[in-house]
């Protein structure tokens, strides 16, 4: 046993068990998926939609002006990190709010 534990205390094997942890990490990932973050809850959807400058709400008004939802939804979820769904979600409300259809 002793024997191991000098093995293990050696700055090369110990730079090497490092390393492998790092890249085991890095290649299987962090355990959480990239698609989407997990789901938020409403009142974490409508303070992230609260910190959107104004600014950056003419920028997807004007996405939703020209009738580019898709687009608009891409910039709400770059400037606040939602989801998908949320990011969906949010826009559409905002377009029923100025008297938009859906679609």
């Amino acid at each position: 046993m002793p024997a191991m534990i000098d093995t293990l205390s050696d700055p090369v094997v110990l730079f090497a068990l490092v390393l492998a942890f790092v890249l085991g990490f890095m290649i299987r990932g962090s355990g959480r998926s990239t698609l989407s973050p997990d789901r938020m809850t409403k009142e974490e959807v409508a303070e992230a939609v609260g910190r959107v400058t104004v600014s950056r709400w003419m920028d997807i008004d004007a996405e939703i002006d020209a009738r580019r939802k898709i687009a608009a939804i891409r910039l709400l979820r770059e400037t606040t990190g939602l989801g998908l769904k949320e990011s969906k979600e949010a826009i559409e409300a905002r377009m029923a709010s100025r008297g938009m259809t859906r679609h």
